[in-house]
């Protein structure tokens, strides 16, 4: 009997282990800009919500000390259009002080399309998924996910 027990017991824990659980990254589920909270460089928060209207929107997730995040930057620096028609959200987790360099360096301040700021409270690393950086969610003027 207690063998049956056991046996019924690991058969359950077993087959629970094996459940498939729904791994889709909430942005394919949710193709409206997502609502996030971002801490700029003066620790102030600001949402999506001081985002200029009828604009495309880009989200990146960057790491400040990463070549590919620093060359995907220098390519949309260095596109005209882009600035005209599009905001771009640049967002990572690292610190204040490491964004600030980043910042810095490329001179944003120069780029008033350009909004960047820590995303203090780890939305948007879940809400996206990466698998690596840089990650860009592309945005259309309807605030659509655009692929």
């Amino acid at each position: 009997m207690k063998k049956s027990i056991f046996f019924i017991t690991l058969l359950f824990l077993g087959s629970a282990a094996f459940a498939q659980y729904d791994t889709t990254a909430p942005y394919f589920k949710n193709k409206v800009l997502p609502s996030f909270s971002l801490l700029s460089l003066d620790s102030v928060v600001f949402t999506q919500n001081v985002l200029p209207e009828n604009k495309n929107t880009i989200i990146m997730l960057f790491n400040p000390e990463c070549e590919h995040c620093q060359e995907q930057l220098k390519l949309l620096l260095s596109l005209p259009e882009v600035a005209k028609t599009t905001n771009l959200v640049l967002t990572s987790t690292e610190t204040l002080p490491k964004i600030k360099l980043f910042y810095n360096k490329f001179h944003l301040e120069k780029y008033p399309w350009i909004c960047i700021g820590k995303d203090h409270k780890y939305f948007l690393g879940v809400f996206y998924k990466p698998k690596t950086i840089p990650v860009l969610a592309f945005y259309n003027k309807q605030k659509q996910l655009d692929f």
